[in-house]
């Protein structure tokens, strides 16, 4: 477990002092992979999938940097433990699961550089990170 406090100053009414859970940091990781695959497509010539469709050029670009910057915000509300992100990465992570499986397994991409992007982005990092944020509840309290 990490020694590092959770509950901030706003929280005073909880006052006993949590803990981070010990396979936090390996989903942090993850959700940073994740979000890392997401703006690695905004690279040229990479596309953007949703729910199986490719999408090229600016449009895809776009779309693959808010994929990666909501990403990355709701890592930074699940290492801060906010219930917002609790709130609102659940059904995030069940769209990227459910946009992953649909990109990979239903219409497979073109090259395989996107396949590890998707894998990567989508698929892999979001089903064990939804699972164990959904055991972990009790953890986001403020």
């Amino acid at each position: 477990m990490s020694t590092e406090t959770v509950v901030g100053p706003g929280c005073n009414v909880l006052s006993k002092e949590l803990k981070r859970p010990t396979g936090f940091n390996m989903v942090l990781t993850l959700l940073i992979l994740g979000a890392i695959g997401h703006l690695l497509q905004t690279m040229p010539q990479m596309p953007a999938f949703i729910f199986g469709k490719m999408i090229y050029g600016l449009l895809g670009t776009v779309v693959a940097f808010i994929f990666g910057v909501i990403g990355l915000v709701i890592t930074y509300g699940f290492y801060k433990l906010k219930k917002i992100s609790w709130t609102l990465g659940l059904p995030w992570l069940l769209f990227e699961a459910v946009n992953g499986f649909l990109s990979l397994f239903i219409f497979p991409p073109i090259t395989f550089n996107s396949l590890i992007i998707i894998a990567t982005s989508s698929l892999i990092t979001s089903i064990p990170v939804l699972l164990y944020i959904r055991s972990k509840k009790e953890y986001f309290i403020c």
